[in-house]
């Protein structure tokens, strides 16, 4: 707290503190779990009214988590980018998971809750309008990734494509938030090895049968 008075004033402290508590319990228990006087009471505030004061509404609330942290996650990747793609060349599948990873693992690194509130919000199908109600500023870097895997995905039905898209969106955020919930974040060649199997499950050839049944359900599925 003491880090944060030089930084905040004491209004903007308040505000920062219940965001980033808000932003730990979505994490933990999910969005529609979490109720604003549960966030109100674990930032030790008395004042009924503080959140409203400052947000207005729990959506709104959660808009101020993305415009708290997607500034400094969207700067760190589209450096990456830039770095990625300094010859001109179009990103790989590869690079652009790197991308996409990176920024996300120093979050978890920094002790933030980030990463688990995305995995809480797409396991709630509620990742996607979040990121609409975000600065369009600060989600470039984010729509670039989207970009570059859906097209490598174009030899496939675009069915299968979007869903393995998805799949893997899926394991990076629980994989990150599964560190991120234990206290640890992964190494440099552990984080490696995640990266290769993300690209390997993008990139893996679609057998004849899954092609066949092209925007069909999965073997197995239960619809």
């Amino acid at each position: 707290m003491t880090a944060r008075r030089g930084r905040y004033s004491a209004g903007e402290e308040t505000r920062v503190l219940l965001i980033e508590t808000a932003e730990r319990l979505f994490a933990q228990r999910g969005y529609e779990a979490v109720t604003l006087a549960e966030i109100r009471a674990a930032a030790g505030q008395h004042n009924a009214s503080v959140i409203s004061y400052y947000f207005g509404s729990k959506a709104n609330l959660l808009r101020a988590v993305f415009e708290h942290r997607l500034p400094v996650i969207n700067a760190e990747r589209e450096a990456l980018i830039r770095e990625l793609s300094a010859t001109g060349a179009e990103l790989t599948t590869r690079e652009a998971l790197w991308a996409l990873v990176l920024p996300l693992v120093d979050s978890v690194r920094r002790g933030h809750h980030y990463a688990g509130l995305l995995d809480r919000l797409l396991e709630a199908e509620m990742l996607d309008g979040a990121f609409n109600s975000a600065d369009p500023e600060v989600t470039t870097s984010g729509l670039t990734v989207n970009r570059v895997l859906h097209s490598a995905l174009d030899r496939l039905p675009a069915e299968l494509g979007h869903r393995r898209v998805r799949i893997v969106y899926a394991s990076v955020m629980r994989t990150l938030a599964g560190f991120g919930r234990s206290g640890s974040y992964p190494e440099e060649a552990a984080l490696a090895d995640l990266i290769d199997a993300w690209d390997g499950l993008l990139n893996a050839p679609a057998t004849g049968r899954m092609l066949r049944l092209g925007a069909g359900a999965l073997p197995g599925d239960a619809r």
